[in-house]
């Protein structure tokens, strides 16, 4: 997959964003990165909050040949495919819970966040977001149920290794694959 990446300094949500591309029509493979969001969410609308420049806040998008019944399939799939990024680059094995999050130590390192469109019984577009704590100082994680990368090994990670390895693992799940390239 070709990734075609927007980045921002500040934004509301990088999944509103990627939203408006989507529904203007946009291939898959658009991924937008802000350095901070302010008005980010997680599941059940809650807020995500991290101080500028230390975490990867992402939305990318999908156009999937899948059937809509089979979607809630794709955010534990999604999870565990940022999990492995996250070990390839940093060694730290971070646990899911279900349905979105990730855990190191019992604490959240990430929230992955899956939006989609249906158009009929099948996926018009999948949106993929996730922000992913990876150089917040521990005194300045927003929750004391929050962890960070550079918390958890005591080390400043690179976020673009990070960003790397996650488009990797996503861009090899079948599940993925795009409905608007032709075989």
């Amino acid at each position: 997959m070709e990734w075609r990446i927007e980045r921002y300094e500040t934004v509301g949500s990088t999944m509103e964003i990627a939203a408006g591309h989507a529904v203007r029509g946009a291939p898959a493979g658009l991924v937008v990165i802000a350095e901070e969001q302010t008005t980010g969410r997680g599941r059940l609308g809650r807020v995500w909050l991290a101080p500028p420049g230390t975490s990867l806040l992402l939305t990318a998008l999908f156009r999937p040949s899948l059937e809509a019944a089979r979607s809630s399939e794709l955010s534990r799939l999604i999870a565990q495919r940022a999990g492995d990024a996250i070990a390839e680059v940093t060694g730290v094995r971070a646990r899911i819970k279900d349905p979105n999050d990730l855990l190191i130590d019992g604490k959240k390192i990430a929230g992955i966040l899956c939006q989609t469109s249906i158009r009929g019984d099948q996926l018009d577009y999948l949106l993929v977001g996730i922000g992913l704590n990876v150089n917040i100082p521990p005194d300045q994680l927003p929750f004391p149920t929050a962890t960070s990368l550079l918390a958890v090994t005591g080390i400043a990670h690179d976020r673009e290794l990070l960003l790397s390895a996650f488009l990797a693992r996503l861009a090899d799940l079948p599940e993925l694959t795009c409905a608007d390239v032709e075989p």
